[in-house]
């Protein structure tokens, strides 16, 4: 594997096809975390990542391809546990959500190997560890596309 990705809802005003893709995951001094995530918006003919078309594009004048890409260019969207909230199942809530919360570090804290089968991930013996880091990580920006984070 040599990135983490996956589908995230279409681009709002255009309907084009977009990923997210894990650009970076920190865990700060006091345990809070912070996940950084790509949004790639693609051409829906190739699926490819359109600002790799456009630089691929000989047609287009240096000025069409800046323009070009300034307008479809990767964002990169932050989230951080620091502050935030969820509820007993794990959704994000505001702070002053009327029933119980617990602070989202809490929360990533006292998730358990058999809440993760729970959750229906498969694991054994042979699982290692990075896979399952991989795999809450794009759980994760799953999540934060549903929330509409993106």
């Amino acid at each position: 594997m040599n990135a983490i990705h996956t589908s995230i809802t279409s681009e709002a005003i255009t309907g084009l096809s977009r990923i997210g893709e894990h650009e970076n995951f920190v865990i700060t001094r006091d345990l809070n975390m912070i996940q950084q995530v790509r949004v790639i918006t693609l051409d829906s003919s190739t699926g490819l990542p359109i600002t790799e078309q456009i630089l691929a594009d000989e047609s287009l004048t240096p000025d069409q391809k800046k323009a070009a890409l300034q307008r479809y260019a990767d964002q990169i969207v932050t989230r951080e546990t620091d502050g935030a909230y969820v509820n007993v199942i794990g959704q994000v809530v505001p702070a002053d959500y009327d029933g119980q919360t617990i602070s989202q570090r809490d929360f990533f804290q006292s998730i358990t190997l058999g809440a993760l089968k729970q959750m229906g991930i498969t694991i054994n013996d042979s699982t290692t560890v990075a896979s399952l880091i991989y795999l809450l990580i794009q759980r994760e920006i799953s999540n934060i596309d549903s929330r509409g984070g993106f």
